[in-house]
């Protein structure tokens, strides 16, 4: 008899044990990028900090392509800028532009112009994404994505200052 209390006793510490284990597997919160109109002001401001004057949008030709690239913030007395690349925007100019690039990775850059000497950064609007207090936990903030937003526009004025662009 004192086998079997002795393993039922066992039993019931395993089962107990098993019991609280980690709960299911939750999926991530659905998520959605920044609006085209937030971004533009996150980069007009973001352009100011850097000590530049924001300029008005305009279309450039890509070098090779001729299709036409909508900068949606200039730099005053400069020729570069920034165009943010909403997934309409993406299909529309295919593969002109160069593809999306990873968080981790560098920013891709296009050349306009007659001679491409001018630059544009492309920040494409699928790597700036919160998930609006959708779900369970807040995972990733709308904070959050204008800053990295922010950091992008200014590590872009800042690599053009170093390299003397136009």
């Amino acid at each position: 008899m004192g086998r079997f209390v002795k393993s039922a006793a066992l039993f019931v510490v395993f089962a107990s044990a098993a019991a609280c284990g980690p709960g299911e597997a939750r999926a991530p919160n659905p998520t959605r990028p920044l609006d085209e109109r937030r971004a533009i002001e996150v980069i007009r401001k973001a352009i100011s900090l850097e000590g530049e004057k924001p300029a008005a949008g305009r279309d450039v030709t890509l070098v090779g392509t001729g299709k036409t690239l909508r900068v949606d913030v200039g730099v005053e007395g400069h020729e570069y800028g920034v165009a943010y690349i909403t997934a309409e925007d993406a299909s529309k100019l295919g593969d002109a532009i160069p593809p999306k690039n990873n968080p981790d990775e560098k920013l891709r850059l296009a050349r306009v112009g007659e001679t491409g000497e001018v630059r544009i950064v492309l920040l494409y609007q699928d790597n700036y994404r919160y998930d609006d207090l959708i779900g369970e936990g807040h995972e990733q903030t709308t904070i959050t994505a204008e800053r990295v937003l922010s950091r992008d526009v200014q590590d872009f004025i800042t690599h053009a200052k170093t390299r003397k662009l136009k």
